[in-house]
This record gives structure tokens, sequence and C-alpha cells, in this order.
């Protein structure tokens, strides 16, 4: 991702955090992004406030969020039909690693988590990822976010159950001859050797 230019000059961020030292030092990291603007709160009643008062194009929130936590503050801006920020970006923080919170956090509707203590490279490699691979959005009973699938290797029995995912590739009769075994092996050759 470091290849990638990615201009955040503009943008405005939202850290909601509890840590106020943690608050500065994105502040400062996205700054040194070149990041327009960049407003820390520190817990949901001043970040509902924030949304409220700023055009906000990322929120980076933290799982322990007071009061009620991270979770349930991004659930409740996924959740929110009437708001401009139902699509926004989230980037969730959090110092617990473990399968069950990544997968919490991205069923109430995180783009991506990353795990405390952060670096530079590290919001870099995220924000940068959220940037050049978007996903569209999903609505069921259940949840709404961004697509929580971040590759297809094939549907369970061959169809997917979403009305966007295309029906399995028919294969049809030969329409000309076939390859022999040795000429697909001497294809496979030429490309392994960069000559074909």
């Amino acid at each position: 991702m470091s290849e990638r230019k990615m201009n955040l000059q503009g943008l405005s961020f939202l850290v909601a955090d509890p840590n106020p030292y943690f608050c500065r030092i994105a502040q400062g990291i996205l700054r040194g992004f070149a990041a327009g603007k960049v407003i820390t709160t520190f817990d949901t009643t001043t970040a509902v406030q924030a949304l409220a008062q700023h055009k906000i194009d990322i929120l980076l929130c933290d799982s322990g969020l007071p009061p009620d936590g991270g979770l349930k503050f991004v659930h409740s801006v996924r959740w929110d039909a009437a708001s401009e920020y139902r699509t926004m970006p989230i980037l969730f923080l959090t110092a617990d690693t473990r399968t069950s919170t990544i997968r919490r956090a991205r069923d109430s509707g995180a783009d991506v988590v990353l795990a405390k203590p952060v670096s530079p490279a590290a919001i870099f490699d995220r924000l940068a990822w959220m940037a050049f691979t978007p996903r569209s959005f999903v609505e069921t009973s259940t949840y709404f976010g961004p697509d929580r699938r971040f590759k297809i290797e094939g549907f369970p029995n061959g169809v997917g159950r979403r009305q966007e995912d295309q029906q399995p590739i028919q294969v049809g009769e030969s329409d000309g001859p076939n390859l022999a075994q040795d000429e697909i092996d001497s294809l496979f050759k030429a490309a392994r050797m960069g000559t074909g």
C-alpha cells in the first residue's frame, strides 16, 4: 500500500477515544498525513454531537468508548437510516485482538479493525486499504455495513445468497479440438519461465 499515493487533504476525521493522550497521538499522525480537520471526543455523547455539528469523512472509534463501548456506538451509526454518516468509513481500534472481538466489530459494521498500540504506518495502511478497496454496503434484517466478504472463493453449494451474486458459470460443450496434456504442460512451462 505504501507505493500508492493517498491525499487526505481536506478530509475530516473524528477520533472517538476515551484516552486524551491517544487522541493527541492520533491527531498528530493524521495531521502528518495532511488531514484537513481532526476532531477528538472522549465519549459517545460528544461523538454524536461532533457528527451533528461537523462534516466528518472518517471515524476512528475505540472499543472502550464510554459509556456503552465502541461496538454499540458503531452499531448505532450504521443503523440510523436517517443519518448522512451511515456509510462513513469506520476504523475500529482495540487492544483486545481476540477473534471474537474482531468478529463483533465486523458484525457491528466497522470497515476494518486496528490493534492498539498503533503506528503511523498501520493507520496509513488501513486508510489506504479502505480507500483503494471499496466494498459495497449490505443490508439485511440483522446487519447493515460494508460487505464482510473480503474475497469470494466460491459459494456454498455453488450458489450465492445475495441478489448481486452471479450464478455459477455453466461450462458448455467444446467447439474445437481440446489441447493434449503435453501441449497444456508446455504452456504452463513457458509461463513459469517467462517465455510464453
